[in-house]
């Protein structure tokens, strides 16, 4: 495990935090080790039933040699890939937005675009993936209450809510919703584009179509004059 990535992602802060580092540690421990107990009876369980799906398969088409070596150890590797995609459901948006900053007199729109993301469309498990692009309006209104969040967190939250079982309308709709609950700005904005491997790999097979989905919400959808801007800046390339 490479716990110099853990502990400067994550654990370093709540550590930072703790009053007694010590006790913390030792607590965090011990949840580390019921969860990661969970999630391996999760795996064994998700394994068994992959090893149905490829005897499904074997029984729909008979030529599928089951003894195939790089069939070996399929099951256990599908169980794993898909706790790693689906990891989001097991986290904590509020956790995301728990450190935050003055906005101060800052009053313009910021934006981080071209954000990447895979996620797995809930209808049929197949992968879809694009760029997210979000922005808000710091509420200066608010005096001191006016609050800015890390860039990163920006990209933790569309992380957040597209590694899970999700359609890409929700998922627009559950990042802008997430930062107006957590920033209250005056205003957001969420475009979200994405290429659906239901719609590439299967049915109508076309593999160079893509999606776009927006969510808004405050002076963006009162304002188009702010909405043109967010889109023109978005559509702006190195």
């Amino acid at each position: 495990m490479a716990f110099e990535s853990s502990y400067n992602k994550d654990l370093a802060r709540k550590l930072a935090r703790a009053q007694n580092p010590e006790q913390f540690l030792d607590e965090e421990l011990t949840k580390l080790r019921s969860r990661a107990l969970e999630l391996n009876q999760a795996r064994e369980h998700m394994s068994k039933g992959y090893e149905m799906v490829l005897e499904g398969l074997k029984k729909a088409f008979p030529s599928l040699d089951m003894n195939d070596k790089n069939l070996h150890g399929t099951p256990n590797r599908m169980a794993r890939a898909l706790i790693e995609v689906c990891s989001g459901l097991g986290t904590d948006e509020k956790e995301i937005f728990s450190t935050t900053f003055p906005a101060e007199k800052y009053d313009d729109v910021i934006i981080l675009k071209d954000i990447d993301y895979n996620s797995l469309c809930s209808h049929h498990f197949f992968p879809f993936t694009g760029k997210a692009h979000v922005g808000y309006l710091p509420d200066t209104s608010k005096g001191e209450q006016s609050r800015v969040v890390g860039l990163s967190k920006l990209a933790h939250i569309v992380d957040c809510h597209a590694r899970r079982p999700q359609l890409q309308e929700r998922m627009c709709h559950n990042i802008m919703e997430s930062i107006k609950n957590e920033l209250q700005p005056a205003g957001v904005m969420v475009v979200i584009e994405g290429s659906h491997g239901c719609l590439s790999c299967r049915s109508a097979r076309k593999a160079g179509a893509s999606m776009i989905t927006s969510a808004l919400d405050g002076k963006f959808r009162d304002d188009k004059k702010l909405r043109v801007e967010f889109l023109s800046l978005i559509a702006m390339r190195k």
